[in-house]
């Protein structure tokens, strides 16, 4: 008997007799049949059928479940669960990109998305140009004293907690005298996400016995960007320093 070319179905032959074919048209359509149904296994809306290792015949992929994702494993599709490749880890995350995804913690309330090649992925967040800097003020009227020949907290301690940028501009102002002619001294110590003592190089400096009001403002320059504390400090040379209505402002300058 012979055979169809792609798919060896049984045909009669052209010297077959005439009684015989109705039994060749049923093997024939057996063929057909058979392999119709290899070719076409879905039984249900949505399945996908892939070729197998078997010639002429395919396997059927029953649909997935809501949600799922058409995959590859073991060399043969199937359906499966999508995991989350996302870096984003908190609420107001951006997406980023370097050489791979990356995550953009979200900024400070009130800052703005910048453009910055300095930065790994290009962007940052950063106040905006031309708004007003940050600023926070403690006062304290009492009088304070102190014979100590070292910088020491005043009396109740006066400081300053503020978020800034590398820089800051510290201003303050005190009513200061001696029990002596002595020298006197008051300063701004910094603690937190930097620290940077108190220092005569930066410091107030008057002399005598009269009470009178100074003032004076100290530009910080290599902060570290972060909750910083400015905390005023004072010290006699000798004698007892007293100091009256003192006032701290610190101006947060950015970066």
């Amino acid at each position: 008997m012979a055979t169809t070319t792609n798919y060896g179905w049984t045909t009669p032959d052209d010297t077959a007799l005439v009684k015989d074919g109705a039994s060749a048209i049923r093997t024939l359509g057996s063929s057909v049949d058979t392999t119709t149904k290899n070719l076409n296994p879905e039984t249900t809306l949505g399945d996908i059928a892939y070729r197998s290792s078997s010639s002429n015949t395919n396997t059927r992929l029953p649909i997935g479940s809501s949600g799922q994702v058409l995959t590859v494993a073991a060399g043969v599709p199937s359906w499966a669960t999508p995991t989350d490749q996302t870096p984003l880890t908190t609420k107001g995350d951006l997406l980023g990109f370097s050489t791979l995804d990356a995550r953009i913690p979200i900024g400070t309330n009130g800052h703005i998305l910048t453009a910055d090649s300095t930065e790994s992925l290009g962007l940052k967040w950063a106040a905006p140009a031309g708004s007003s800097p940050a600023s926070a003020t403690a006062s304290s009227t009492g009088e304070s004293a102190t014979n100590s020949t070292s910088y020491t907290d005043t009396d109740p301690v006066l400081s300053v907690t503020l978020t800034t940028g590398t820089k800051a501009l510290v201003l303050f102002a005190t009513e200061l005298f001696n029990s002596g002619n002595n020298r006197n001294s008051v300063a701004v110590a910094v603690s937190g996400a930097t620290t940077i003592g108190e220092s005569d190089n930066s410091a107030l400096f008057t002399v005598g016995t009269n009470q009178t009001r100074h003032s004076m403002a100290i530009m910080f320059t290599s902060l570290t960007a972060g909750s910083n504390t400015f905390t005023m400090k004072m010290k006699t040379q000798a004698g007892t320093i007293s100091t009256q209505r003192r006032q701290l402002t610190v101006i947060d300058l950015g970066s």
